[in-house]
């Protein structure tokens, strides 16, 4: 609560008031999202990668592809483009990379 004074020009006497102010903002969510382990040696391993489809990020992911083809023997690599920055990559697509993929490197850009 704020507490302050009025004044009241036409009786030009002061009148305590009082202001409640409300916080409007909502506690923060928290989710409890399970992390698998983490890959110690790409050798042999299949690499996935998803590009949001924002300006850039393509142009990274694929030099990361080829420093990594370059420097490790990997098994292969597999790709996926979201529609659009602002939607959500499609269920079958995830569902694609994870079952295929031993890591999935994903990427933004502007």
């Amino acid at each position: 609560m704020i507490k302050g004074r009025i004044i009241n020009l036409k009786e030009e006497k002061i009148v305590p008031k009082t202001i409640t102010v409300l916080n409007p903002t909502a506690k923060p969510k928290v989710n409890d999202i399970p992390t698998v382990p983490m890959v110690h040696d790409v050798k042999g391993k299949v690499i996935g990668f998803l590009w949001n489809s924002k300006p850039n990020g393509d142009i990274l992911l694929h030099r990361i592809q080829e420093q990594l083809l370059q420097r490790f023997l990997l098994a292969g690599t597999s790709w996926y483009q979201k529609q659009a920055a602002s939607i959500a990559a499609e269920d079958t697509a995830i569902n694609e990379l994870v079952n295929t993929s031993d890591l999935v490197i994903s990427a933004i850009g502007d």
